[in-house]
């Protein structure tokens, strides 16, 4: 689908004729849609199908009086078999003959990527915007991964689920994805900067530029550490819910040793055949019977532990 925008008043209008706009937003493109693209925009097959594909790495590109931005945008929260999934995917942004188009593979509106704030004259300072935008929805979303750490951690305290450790694994997975994206934006927001003057822009865009690069360098920080944090803590958990496995299982022991003598006095009590086995074919009485009988299994005991030493079980 492709909607496009006018300015009007510093702010993003939509625009009566969609197609003629000059900053137009194009959200899972069809054929048609991908042809379009390519002829308004002299877009090579090539060219649009890296700026559609998710695993494509941020980057710029400039030639042939165009300008193609490829960054990492975050996507929305997801809850998938009850653990919440963080997932990113590639925007791309082409300029083109003083035209600003912005192509992904989501079904996202204008409002989810753009900084609504900031003031935009130009397509310059729309490109600036999502910039912004997505640099603050990326530490928006490490804000939510660090308050989900901490929910986690105060659950696998209280009980050994192997649920939340599940948990910890997806949002580890999640980092892992940001923190690649994080690092690509910071540095095509750092060759942007260093190409302000020939990629148009001006002294005041640069100066937004410069702030949006401080941000996007501290949110890699950010989540350096948060990934830091994960990893060192998801092992010192998973030796807790050892732990608290270890101590259940020495409860369960110390139980069953008090029951042991008991359930033993209790069998041997009870075996009455025994006690005329004894008597009717050797002719023991019942003392002597039970005291050949602990004696045996004492030597059974014996040869049963011999045997577990011979086998390196104890």
């Amino acid at each position: 689908m492709i909607s496009g925008y006018v300015f009007e008043n510093g702010r993003l209008v939509e625009a009566d004729e969609q197609t003629a706009a000059p900053v137009l937003i194009c959200s899972e493109p069809d054929q048609i849609e991908k042809m379009f693209i390519q002829t308004e925009f002299n877009l090579g097959k090539h060219t649009l199908a890296s700026v559609l594909d998710e695993n494509e790495l941020p980057r710029i590109e400039s030639r042939d009086e165009k300008i193609v931005i490829i960054c990492k945008h975050p996507m929305h929260i997801g809850v998938i078999d009850q653990n919440i999934e963080f997932h990113v995917m590639s925007l791309g942004a082409v300029i083109y003959e003083e035209r600003l188009l912005f192509i992904f593979n989501e079904k996202i509106s204008l409002k989810d990527f753009l900084y609504t704030p900031m003031r935009v004259d130009d397509i310059r300072d729309v490109l600036i915007n999502v910039l912004h935008r997505t640099t603050l929805h990326f530490h928006e979303h490490l804000r939510c991964i660090s308050l989900g750490m901490e929910q986690i951690e105060e659950e696998v305290i209280e009980t050994a689920s192997t649920l939340q450790l599940m948990n910890l694994f997806s949002l580890g997975k999640s980092m892992t994805y940001y923190v690649s994206a994080l690092n690509g934006n910071h540095s095509l927001i750092d060759r942007i900067y260093s190409n302000t003057g020939r990629l148009g822009f001006n002294e005041q865009q640069k100066e937004i530029l410069d702030d949006i690069r401080l941000d996007s360098a501290q949110c890699c920080q950010e989540a350096q550490i948060t990934t830091t944090i994960m990893t060192k803590m998801t092992d010192a958990r998973i030796s807790l819910m050892g732990n608290n496995v270890s101590v259940l299982m020495k409860r369960l022991t110390i139980i069953s040793l008090i029951m042991m003598p008991m359930n033993l006095l209790a069998g041997i009590g009870g075996m009455s055949e025994f006690t005329a086995l004894a008597q009717t074919y050797f002719g023991l009485s019942m003392g002597p019977a039970y005291l050949f009988l602990f004696v045996f299994f004492g030597f059974v005991g014996f040869m049963t532990y011999r045997i577990f030493q011979k086998m390196n079980l104890v």
